[in-house]
């Protein structure tokens, strides 16, 4: 009998185990998914940010920029900001939340020709920014990720609509095909870059690849 009643006390507390693993379990696992759901949301939030219908001109004496964040009567600043040229022509036009560039930024030439587009998350350059120059002729085309890094190509044309510079990155670091060409249209440079290290024609001067460094050596 007494075998038996110590079996039955260990089933006993052995189920007992078995069911606060699992309530455990059940427990972290609820947790896991409440924590992904908020960071669903603040995301999500975050998206949706619209900034307030307020407009202001930066040369507003009331304007200071602290440690990289703008306030207005030393309140953090949250709307737009215009800039002006002295004939009284929009110069830019920028968004801004919570003291930090949201949104676009847009800049003019005094004629009223567009210069430039730029797109900020959180205070960081984000999205694809493009310029032109006064004749219309494109100036640059960047990509960038939402922390502020160069992700995807980079290009920048001369006055004359020469393709100047066409480099690639990935997440900040150059990665790939890199070219670059002076005004006329002729090759100056053209390499390629693995894990930080360049391999090519590199400003007219050559560097011989790690490959076929190797491929001597052998």
């Amino acid at each position: 009998m007494e075998m038996v009643f110590l079996e039955q006390q260990e089933t006993s507390q052995d189920s007992r185990l078995k069911y606060l693993k699992n309530s455990l379990i059940f427990f972290l696992i609820c947790v896991s998914c409440h924590s992904k759901n908020d960071e669903i949301e603040i995301e999500s939030s975050l998206n949706e940010i619209k900034t307030p219908a307020i407009e202001k001109n930066r040369k507003d004496v009331n304007f200071k920029l602290r440690n990289g964040v703008l306030h207005y009567e030393k309140i953090v600043y949250s709307g737009v900001v215009k800039e002006f040229y002295d004939n009284g022509a929009l110069q830019s036009e920028s968004d801004y939340f919570q003291g930090k560039r949201q949104g676009s930024f847009l800049g003019w030439y005094r004629n009223g020709t567009q210069w430039f587009e730029r797109f900020y998350t959180k205070g960081f350059k984000s999205g694809i920014h493009r310029g032109w120059f006064q004749n219309g002729q494109k100036m640059f085309h960047y990509q960038f990720n939402t922390q502020g890094l160069y992700d995807g190509f980079v290009k920048d044309w001369h006055a004359n609509g020469i393709l100047e510079k066409h480099f690639n990155f990935v997440e900040g670091k150059e990665t790939g095909s890199q070219k670059m060409w002076n005004l006329k249209g002729d090759i100056k440079a053209n390499f390629y870059t693995v894990n930080g290290e360049r391999h090519g024609l590199i400003g007219l001067k050559k560097c011989v690849s790690v490959v076929t460094k190797t491929v001597k050596n052998d």
